[in-house]
């Protein structure tokens, strides 16, 4: 049984969120979309602004492809998952102008959502239960259950990094789009990322 040395990959997963991302795809730069073109009736169009190479974040969220091996696709849910409400926070304190509204779209996506949230971050539980099987690196890391969910929030600052390099005028836009982008399959996660949910509900035990 295959356990806890993939559990590393809580540490190390996402901070590729500040290396430069992939070629744009269809996929990864809908899925955190673009404001819809205003109608003709809402005035002129604003001057179209070349899209930006999807946020790493975006591309990794395009793929659900699951290893199978619970603690890495674990660490690659995880940041999914908390990734939604970082996004509001990190256009909230950038853009205040966007906070009461894009604060209110994350609590209507959580009235839908909410539930399976809860179950991801219960997963925290699991990897505590299952700590003592750890591998023999992951013990001389030393790293507790704490210091992992740590790891995994320091994402966060990653992210508002990989959005200030697409230029300000793209990072306020997607900002607004927040609560329009909140209504994409992309961010249903627990289907859109469904072989991920499939390999972390199985749990450490199934390895």
């Amino acid at each position: 049984m295959r356990l806890l040395l993939p559990l590393l990959l809580l540490a190390v997963a996402a901070p590729s969120v500040a290396q430069s991302a992939a070629p744009a795809s269809s996929a990864a730069s809908a899925e955190w979309g673009t404001p819809v073109a205003p109608s003709a009736a809402s005035g002129p169009a604003p001057i179209a602004l070349p899209k930006p190479p999807p946020s790493a974040f975006a591309t990794a969220r395009a793929s659900s492809q699951a290893t199978g091996d619970y603690f890495h696709d674990f660490a690659e849910l995880i940041v999914r998952v908390r990734s939604v409400k970082w996004i509001e926070e990190i256009c909230s304190d950038t853009f205040p102008a966007t906070a009461e509204t894009n604060r209110h779209a994350y609590e209507v996506w959580l009235v839908d959502h909410g539930s399976f949230v809860d179950e991801i971050e219960g997963q925290f539980l699991v990897i505590g239960k299952y700590w003592g099987d750890a591998s023999e690196q992951a013990r001389r890391e030393g790293l507790t259950v704490d210091q992992l969910k740590a790891k995994v929030d320091a994402n966060k600052a990653g992210l508002l990094q990989d959005f200030r390099a697409r230029g300000m005028r793209s990072f306020q836009a997607r900002c607004e789009a927040y609560p329009e982008i909140l209504l994409s399959p992309q961010l249903d996660l627990e289907r859109s990322q469904a072989e991920l949910v499939r390999s972390v509900r199985m749990g450490p035990g199934a390895q």
